[in-house]
């Protein structure tokens, strides 16, 4: 629900230049001075999870929950209850030891709780499956009420993060990265709206649907294909719920075939959103890119080996594509 409190405008010229964490960081800091009733909450992390500027400004407003993660979720639907406004910070493999505390304090009093991550997906890939947050958009993806974010870009995590704590009530789940520097956006051109996906690049014969970074390998792939004469419509699905069905279906329609394209796992994750719209609304060819093979992920020495581990390449985006289209020429 929209219920704008404050009065703002953005401007974006005092983030130039900052990348990564510290985009939250200076994100945090700013909606703290626009938003009297903002609070933060971390679990152990508050410097790495972007509050440490936050705190220096408002000591006042900043809780410190060790590592008791329940209880920091149980508190912030507390404070929500007293009409602040929480932003309950954790990485994202934390979300399958919080899901009962979202789901049942947060989500079904439908609270006006923001849950923050900036290290997901294959973030700490050092750090071993253990470590790794592949499962977080599944399991909140059942939950109703919530809505999760998840920006592609620096500008995007900056109108994305005020969009959805100073304008929209109720749970939500913003998912960012660490590795956020590359940008897809000119400001002038750039539009956020919860709920509606922004097109990236018209196409007819091949829809892209990514989420995150991996919109970024979308758009190379895309790129690529085009050289190759294969038009690619690319669609950036920055909320994942509540999805955007209209530009699903369209795309089912005018095209040959989906490509989902994700870091997180795809059973329950944005390929099974797309699947699920499609097989009830306009059945067509769906390949999902992202984690999956029924397999859990390892230890690595980067995200980006992990991608390749599980296929989320360049060269398999091609692959995929080929097939979709050799197969829809047969029939």
């Amino acid at each position: 629900m929209i219920d704008q409190r404050k009065k703002y405008s953005i401007d974006y010229s005092n983030y130039q230049g900052i990348v990564d964490r510290d985009i939250f960081r200076k994100i945090l800091l700013d909606l703290g001075k626009i938003e009297k009733e903002i609070v933060f909450l971390g679990v152990d992390s508050i410097s790495s999870s972007g509050g440490n500027l936050f705190k220096e400004k408002f000591p006042h407003r900043v809780f410190d929950f060790g590592i008791a993660e329940p209880n920091m979720i149980a508190a912030a639907a507390g404070f929500a209850i007293l009409n602040k406004i929480p932003i309950a910070s954790l990485y994202g493999f934390l979300i399958t030891r919080v899901a009962e505390q979202i789901r049942n304090d947060v989500c079904y009093n439908n609270l006006n709780v923001k849950i923050y991550s900036n290290t997901t997906s294959f973030d700490l890939p050092t750090a071993g499956v253990t470590h790794h947050g592949l499962e977080d958009i599944s399991f909140l993806r059942c939950f109703p009420n919530i809505t999760i974010i998840q920006p592609a870009s620096p500008l995007e995590a900056i109108i994305a993060s005020y969009k959805a704590i100073l304008d929209f009530k109720g749970p939500v789940y913003l998912r960012l990265t660490r590795d956020m520097s590359e940008e897809i956006y000119k400001e002038e051109d750039l539009k956020f709206e919860i709920g509606k996906a922004n097109i990236l690049k018209e196409g007819e014969d091949i829809t892209f649907i990514a989420t995150g970074r991996t919109v970024h390998l979308a758009k190379r792939t895309a790129v690529t294909l085009e050289k190759k004469g294969i038009s690619v419509r690319l669609i950036n699905m920055h909320t994942l719920k509540p999805i955007d069905e209209q530009v699903i279906i369209k795309s089912a329609i005018e095209t040959k075939g989906i490509i989902t394209i994700e870091d997180s796992n795809i059973n329950g994750g944005l390929g099974s959103a797309v699947c699920q719209i499609v097989c009830e609304k306009s059945p067509t060819i769906v390949k999902m890119v992202g984690v999956s093979k029924n397999k859990f992920s390892v230890i690595a020495p980067s995200s980006q080996k992990l991608w390749e581990y599980f296929g989320i390449t360049e060269e398999n985006l091609i692959k995929i594509t080929k097939e979709i289209l050799c197969k829809a020429r047969l029939n």
